[in-house]
């Protein structure tokens, strides 16, 4: 976390924190949801905008994290924003293919263990990691080794190979709040 971040924090430790208005696609981009903005309509306005600017995603990044609960936030200075998250916490990218694929998060943080694997209700990715849940891009599936094993999908990773379970359910199945409220 930014120095100047854990300062605002110290200084200001009881800023109650925020929910539903900040958004992670299921790309990894951060949408700005402005419901106080006048005329805004949930159902037409709820996706947001997207948060476009490269110092602020830089900095969003690197103040990303989770508390105990689950819930992924931004710690914006003294405030928590809670995440709405479309898909899962990180969004993984691929470097590489088949047994030299390298995993990276959106964040820019890369992944250096992958302890499980599981095919999502939509047909994609998601994976425990070292570094917290995620989903792999979608334009990067065709990198990865996935064929049939003994006891049905397999996930090969440099030497490891790791069973796909299926999940209905990838918050429940990885541990992470999807839509967090106070």
């Amino acid at each position: 976390m930014d120095e100047q971040v854990l300062k605002a924090m110290a200084r200001w430790p009881n800023v109650p924190a925020v929910h539903g208005w900040l958004r992670l696609d299921r790309r990894g981009g951060w949408h700005l949801v402005d419901r106080g903005r006048p005329g805004f309509d949930e159902s037409r306005d709820r996706a947001g905008s997207p948060i476009t600017s490269p110092p602020i995603v830089d900095f969003i990044h690197r103040n990303y994290t989770h508390d105990e609960s689950g819930r992924w936030y931004w710690q914006n200075g003294p405030q928590r924003v809670y995440v709405d998250l479309d898909c899962a916490p990180l969004v993984f990218r691929v470097f590489g293919e088949g047994r030299d694929a390298r995993l990276v998060a959106h964040t820019g943080e890369p992944v250096s263990r992958v302890d499980a694997a599981w095919t999502g209700p939509a047909g994609e990715i998601l994976l425990a990691t070292d570094i917290g849940p995620g989903v792999v891009h979608d334009l990067d599936l065709g990198a990865l080794e996935i064929h049939e094993g003994a006891g049905g999908l397999e996930l090969a990773l440099g030497e490891r190979r790791l069973a796909l379970g299926e999940t209905e359910d990838p918050p429940r199945a990885l541990g992470f709040a999807a839509r967090p409220r106070p």
